[in-house]
C-alpha cells in the first residue's frame, strides 16, 4: 500500500470512531433520560419533493456511480503489489534481452545476509514501488546480535546486488525486526 492509502485508512478509521463514539454517548444519554423530550413526529415537507423531481434519478444514478469508483480505488489501492519476477540487465538492445531471474538473486542476497552472525533469517523480494524497482530484504536478528556487524552485513549485500545487477536504478531497502527471544545455544557436552 503506497503511503497515501494508509494515510486515508487511518483518517477514516478515525471519522469512524468518532462517530460511533457520539452515538454510542448520545444511546447512553437517551437511555438516561438526559437527552429532554423528544419529537414524536419528523417534518421531511422540505424535502419531500425531491422524488419526484426529474433530476432525482440522475443524481441517485451519479451518487452510485462515484461511490462504487470510490470503493474500486479503495480496493484496488489494497492489492498487493506485483513482484518482479525477471529484471532486465544492461547490454539489452535490438538484437536480445539479456534477462536475470529476480527470485534466485534475491534468495542468494538474503541467504548471504542470513549467514551473518546474529541474524536468524532473511528472505527478499524485488518489486516496482513507486516508478523504481527496489529490492528489499527482510531479516529477523537475535536480541543479541551485534548491530554494527549486521548493519555492514547489509550494505556489503546491497552493494553487491547493485554490482551484480548492474543497475543504476536499483533501490535497495533492507528491514531488520528483533526476534520475540533469543534462541536458546545447543549444549555441548
Amino acid at each position: 500500500m503506497t503511503r497515501g492509502t494508509v494515510a486515508f485508512d487511518r483518517v477514516m478509521m478515525a471519522v469512524v470512531g468518532v462517530v460511533l463514539l457520539a452515538l454510542g454517548v448520545l444511546g447512553i444519554l437517551w437511555w438516561a433520560g438526559r437527552l429532554g423530550t423528544i419529537p414524536q413526529q419528523v417534518d421531511l415537507s422540505g424535502i419531500r419533493w425531491w422524488p419526484q423531481q426529474a433530476w432525482w434519478p440522475w443524481a441517485l444514478g451519479a451518487g452510485g456511480v462515484v461511490v462504487a469508483l470510490l470503493g474500486l480505488r479503495w480496493l484496488l489501492s489494497h492489492l498487493p503489489r506485483g513482484a518482479v519476477s525477471h529484471l532486465s540487465l544492461p547490454g539489452s538492445d535490438a538484437r536480445g534481452r539479456l534477462l536475470a531471474a529476480a527470485g534466485p538473486v534475491l534468495d542468494a542476497a538474503a541467504h548471504a545476509l542470513a549467514e551473518t552472525p546474529g541474524v536468524r533469517s532473511a528472505r527478499g523480494r524485488i518489486e516496482h514501488d513507486r516508478g523504481r524497482v527496489v529490492t528489499r530484504i527482510d531479516a529477523t536478528i537475535e536480541r543479541s546480535a551485534d548491530l554494527a556487524l549486521v548493519a555492514s552485513a547489509a550494505d556489503a549485500v546491497t552493494a553487491d546486488l547493485q554490482s551484480a545487477l548492474e543497475r543504476q536504478d536499483l533501490t535497495s531497502r533492507v528491514q531488520l525486526r528483533t526476534a520475540g527471544s533469543d534462541r536458546p545455544q545447543p549444549r555441548v557436552y
